[in-house]
């Protein structure tokens, strides 16, 4: 998706109503875990695409089914609170970039210990 000013802060904008909204409004207890970590819209503000994270690694498949679940809902409400003419599909999306971080990581160690020996 290429980002333009706009798409940049209609993102920002959706990141911080959807992040809100999960918090106070969703009463889903699998979706309370959610960190929102990237919105990226389409330049046609067609869709929204919104990365998260959690640190409840085990109910990742659970959390994403409740995302989907929720994403009308969570729609509604952004076009409740904020002025625009369009809000986008949302669609979420796993965040593993913190894992792939990991894995980078302990193979960075591995190699170091190696290069020790």
């Amino acid at each position: 998706m290429q980002e333009t000013l706009r798409t940049k802060r209609v993102a920002e904008l959706i990141r911080q109503e959807v992040a809100r909204i999960i918090r106070d409004d969703v009463h889903d207890p699998k979706v309370k875990d959610v960190v929102i970590t990237l919105v990226k819209v389409s330049v046609d503000l067609d869709i929204a695409r919104i990365y998260w994270t959690t640190y409840n690694t085990d109910a990742i498949k659970g959390i994403q089914a409740g995302l989907e679940r929720s994403a009308g809902f969570i729609r509604k409400e952004i076009l409740k609170s904020v002025r625009m003419k369009k809000v986008p599909k949302l669609e979420f999306c796993i965040d593993d970039s913190r894992q792939e971080a990991d894995k980078i990581d302990s193979l960075l160690s591995l190699i170091e210990k190696e290069n020790h020996e």
